[in-house]
């Protein structure tokens, strides 16, 4: 906490909070920070990863090897439309978090981003399931295990703030 209270940093980044009134925004970013250290302090898990980037792969997989695991899904131009289904799939099965990854050729293609903004927006708005998260690393993202660990259960306020 000294660090963080003489630096304004943290181990994962800053936390910069755009409210008007002054006050409320310090308190916010405090009870924001508080979270995030508190959710870096504990162990990370390193659950098992099941990689796939086509329907025949995903074929294979059952609700087992799929179960308490990190599913990383490749995402391709010709398999883009089919993320939903896959990712609804992984969660459903009881993959702890799923990770989509372009490995593209430059920037993601419209046609592309459309589908994996769609799943995004999907796994955004069903919490308390598993989270998923966009990457250009087909290792674990920092920020899935840190959900995962924390379980999205902070997305409001337990109590006022001080």
């Amino acid at each position: 906490m000294a660090q963080r209270e003489k630096t304004g940093a943290w181990p994962a980044g800053r936390v910069r909070v755009s409210i008007a009134d002054p006050s409320l925004a310090q308190n916010m970013k405090r009870v924001i920070a508080d979270v995030i250290l508190a959710a870096a302090a504990a162990p990370l898990p390193e659950p098992r990863v099941v990689r796939f980037r086509t329907r025949a792969k995903l074929a294979t997989l059952c609700a087992e090897t799929l179960a308490g695991s990190i599913a990383i899904i490749r995402v391709t131009e010709r398999n883009a439309r089919y993320l939903g289904a896959w990712v609804g799939h992984a969660r459903q099965a009881g993959a702890l978090g799923v990770q989509l990854v372009w490995k593209g050729a430059g920037s993601m293609p419209e046609r592309v981003l459309g589908h994996v903004f769609r799943v995004l927006e999907m796994a955004r708005a069903t919490l308390g399931e598993a989270p998923v998260v966009l990457s250009a690393s087909s290792r674990p993202a920092f920020m899935l295990r840190f959900l995962i660990v924390t379980n999205r259960t902070h997305t409001s306020m337990k109590g006022s703030l001080p």
